[in-house]
C-alpha cells in the first residue's frame, strides 16, 4: 500500500516502484541453517502463560470465597456505622448488590442475607440517619431514594415497615415517597404470594408464556400487612396530587388486601387518572372482588386502539421517538394486566359486561403488538371455557 492506496490482485507496481531481483544461480543449500528452539523459548512459549491463566483462576477464586463469606457481609454490616460517609456508602452498595444477586438467584447453600436482623437493622438506621438530615442536595436524596428501595428485599418486618413508614409521609421528596411505596409493594407482593400459598390457592399460568397470576376467590380477611401506621400513610398517598405516588398507592393496597384495602380500592375508581383507576381496578380483580367490572371493560375501550404518531403530532425528533415509546408500553401494560384480571373474574361477569368485552378482546387477538395478542388469545380460551361449563350445567 503506497499513500493509503491499496493494490489489487492483479495491479502492477509503478514503474518507478523497486523491485527486487532474484539471483539466476542461487540455490537451496546456501539457505542459512535451521536450529531447533531452545528450551528457554518453549519456556516462554508454554510456561509462562499457564503461570498467567493459573494466577487469574486464583484470583477469581479468591474474590468468589471473600463474596460467599460470613466475614464479607459482616465487615459491610459494620461499616455502616463508620464515621467515615464513603466506607459507609461503600458498603451500603455492597449489601445492596449482594441482596439483589440473591433475589435473582435463589440461595441453596449458604446464608440469606435478607432474613438477617443485623442486616436489616443497619440498613435501616442508615436511611433513619439520612431522614433526619434536612439536606436536600441531590446526592443525599438519591442516598435516600436508594436505601429505601433496598429494604424491599428484606425480610424482617418487624424491623423495616417502622422505618419504612416514615419515607411514606406526605412531606418527604416525592421520589423518595416513590422509593418507599415501590418497597413496600415487594414487600406485600411476597406477603400476598406466602398468604395465598397458606391458604391453598393455586397458582395460574398464562397461555403463551409462563407467568404466574394468582387469583383470590374473596380477598383474605386479614390483610398481608398489619400496620396501622403503613395503611395510614397509603390512605394518604391515595389522594395525592402526584398520579405516580397514587398509582403506586393503588398497587398496594391490592396486595395488602383485607377489607380495608377494597373499600380504598372502590373509592380509587373514581380516580381522574386512568392508570389509577387500572391499579384499582386489577387489584380488586386479583382478591376476587367483581366491583371494577365496569372499569376494566372501560379500560380495554380506552386502549385497545394502537399508539399512532397522530396522537402526538406535537412533537418530533428524539421527543416523539421517547414519547412513542412510553405510550406503546403503558398501553400494553394496561391491556395485559386487565385482561388477566378479567380472566379471573369473568364467570361473575354481568351479560352486558361481556358482551362489551368480547369483540374488543377479539380485536385485540389480532393486533400487531404480539404481548397484547398473546394475553387477549389466553383471555379468549378462558372465555370459551367457562361458556362451555354454564352451558353444560
Amino acid at each position: 500500500m503506497k499513500n493509503g492506496h491499496i493494490m489489487a490482485e492483479n495491479e502492477q507496481p509503478p514503474s518507478d516502484s523497486p523491485v527486487p531481483q532474484v539471483a539466476s544461480d542461487a540455490r537451496p543449500e546456501e539457505l542459512p541453517p535451521v536450529e531447533p528452539p531452545s528450551a528457554g523459548f518453549i519456556v516462554q512459549l508454554f510456561f509462562v502463560p499457564a503461570l498467567i491463566v493459573a494466577a487469574v483462576i486464583g484470583v477469581w477464586a479468591l474474590f468468589g470465597k471473600m463474596a460467599d463469606s460470613e466475614t464479607d457481609w459482616a465487615q459491610l454490616v459494620a461499616e455502616l456505622s463508620s464515621g467515615n460517609e464513603h466506607r459507609r456508602w461503600r458498603a451500603a452498595n455492597g449489601l445492596a448488590q449482594v441482596l439483589n444477586n440473591q433475589q435473582i438467584a435463589a440461595v441453596t447453600d449458604g446464608e440469606v442475607l435478607a432474613q438477617k436482623p443485623e442486616v436489616a437493622q443497619a440498613l435501616c438506621d442508615l436511611l433513619e440517619e439520612t431522614l433526619q438530615s434536612p439536606s436536600t442536595l441531590p446526592e443525599d436524596v438519591e442516598h435516600r431514594k436508594f436505601l429505601a428501595r433496598t429494604l424491599g428485599t428484606l425480610q424482617c418486618n418487624e424491623i423495616v415497615l417502622p422505618t419504612l413508614e416514615k419515607t411514606l409521609s406526605a412531606d418527604r421528596d416525592p421520589d423518595v415517597r416513590k422509593s418507599g411505596l415501590m418497597a413496600l409493594n415487594y414487600i406485600a407482593e411476597r406477603a400476598f404470594q406466602e398468604q395465598a400459598k397458606a391458604a391453598g390457592v393455586k397458582e395460574q399460568t398464562v397461555a403463551g408464556n409462563n407467568d404466574v397470576v394468582i387469583n383470590l376467590a374473596a380477598p383474605f380477611e386479614t390483610p398481608t400487612i398489619d400496620s396501622e401506621g403503613i395503611f395510614a400513610q397509603l390512605k394518604e398517598a391515595m389522594r395525592d396530587e402526584e398520579p405516580n405516588i397514587r398509582q403506586l398507592a393503588a398497587f398496594a393496597f391490592s396486595r395488602v388486601s383485607g377489607p380495608d384495602s377494597m373499600r380504598m380500592l372502590k373509592l380509587m375508581l373514581l380516580d381522574g387518572d386512568s392508570f389509577t383507576r387500572a391499579n384499582a381496578a386489577v387489584g380488586l380483580a386479583r382478591n376476587g372482588d367483581i366491583s371494577g367490572g365496569d372499569a376494566l371493560v372501560e379500560l380495554v375501550e380506552e386502549f385497545i386502539d394502537e399508539v399512532t404518531v397522530e396522537d402526538i403530532a406535537d412533537l418530533e425528533g428524539a421527543e416523539l421517538k421517547k414519547e412513542m415509546s412510553n405510550r406503546i408500553l403503558e398501553r400494553e401494560n394496561v391491556l395485559r394486566n386487565c385482561f388477566r384480571a378479567i380472566g379471573g373474574v369473568y364467570p361473575q361477569m354481568s351479560a352486558e359486561q361481556r358482551d362489551k368485552l368480547k369483540p374488543l378482546v377479539e380485536s385485540a387477538a389480532g393486533s400487531g403488538d404480539a404481548k397484547v395478542a398473546v394475553e387477549a388469545a389466553s383471555l379468549q380460551k378462558r372465555i370459551s371455557d367457562v361458556e362451555q361449563a354454564e352451558a353444560a350445567q
